[in-house]
């Protein structure tokens, strides 16, 4: 009974995170206030990696439905693996946007964005619920 109780706000947890993700996404993921010089890749996140964060949030948000639909939480200790993909992709914009970048490009100063912040703890909260869930699976089984 106890573990039913948990399921229902571990689900929300996921889709809360998944909507963490999506704000992420909209607001900048990279602040530059230098002029960056003339053929210098713009830092913000790219297309590819949003659209990979997409549909890792399109995934979770599947497996918070398929929880409740089900009544199980094996669909959403799954939910761990869009989790570390949004935290990875992030990870991997920070090191490109941390202070230190400056040496290579000091007329830039790029720092993180808010975007990246809240990407990478919607991704960690994500990654988190999940691995809740397939904890509570494996107590349960």
């Amino acid at each position: 009974m106890k573990q039913q109780a948990w399921r229902g706000p571990r689900a929300v947890a996921v889709a809360a995170a998944g909507l963490g993700v999506i704000a992420g996404l909209t607001l900048r993921t990279a602040d530059y206030p230098g002029v960056l010089p003339l053929g210098t890749p713009d830092p913000e996140l790219d297309l590819s990696l949003r659209l990979v964060c997409a549909a890792a949030v399109l995934i979770a948000g599947t497996l918070a439905y398929l929880t409740f639909a089900r009544h199980q939480d094996e669909p959403l200790a799954m939910a761990c693996l869009p989790g570390l993909v949004v935290t990875g992709v992030v990870l991997r914009h920070l090191v490109v946007t941390l202070p230190g970048v400056t040496r290579i490009q000091p007329a830039a100063r790029i720092v993180p964005g808010a975007g990246a912040w809240v990407l990478l703890a919607s991704g960690i909260a994500m990654t988190a619920t999940g691995l809740a869930a397939a904890f509570a699976v494996r107590r349960a089984g």
